[in-house]
């Protein structure tokens, strides 16, 4: 049997008693989530800026502007790779990211108690990316789903099988 009923969004295994006051509420995430967002921002704004500093510096020359697109595309993509690994495996490997050190709050497995491990660091960053794509309002349920969450867990932490706690 599936650890996870799409038909009911409580846990069939609630896994390792956690007491009510060590799960994180839903501001401490949500400040911790504007701070890695802020930090994401900053990162995916080094290739922004140099496409549009590159572009008025090349003008109408097509050699510069191929040349500038591809570096542009290389920071891109070197951006994407970095969250990827800072956002996805680092914080399965740690349980944290500088927004949730900086909240007091750590990431673990809801069995365990332990960071749950970089594959489903990686799935919990880029799952929820995906399903996005196609029902846009995903991001906005799944942000708002520990509001009303028994153990404040968003869908994606459902997904996945982790809990947000402090430290």
């Amino acid at each position: 049997m599936s650890d996870f009923d799409f038909g009911n969004l409580e846990s069939s295994d609630l896994g390792k008693p956690f007491d009510p006051a060590e799960l994180a509420r839903w501001g401490q995430r949500a400040v911790a989530l504007l701070i890695d967002l802020f930090l994401s921002i900053g990162v995916f704004l080094i290739p922004t800026i140099v496409l549009f500093a590159g572009a008025a510096a090349v003008g109408d020359d097509d050699a510069g502007s191929g040349a500038v697109a591809v570096l542009a595309l290389v920071g891109y993509l070197a951006a994407t790779v970095w969250s990827l690994w800072f956002f996805g495996y680092r914080q399965g490997i740690t349980g944290t990211t500088p927004g949730k050190r900086q909240q007091g709050l750590r990431l673990v497995d809801a069995e365990t108690g332990r960071p749950p491990g970089g594959a489903r660091g990686v799935g919990r960053w880029l799952v929820p990316g995906l399903i996005n794509t196609v029902v846009g309002v995903y991001s906005i349920i799944d942000y708002l789903w520990p509001l009303w969450d028994v153990r404040n867990q968003r869908v994606t932490d459902k997904m996945f099988r982790t809990l947000v706690v402090g430290d």
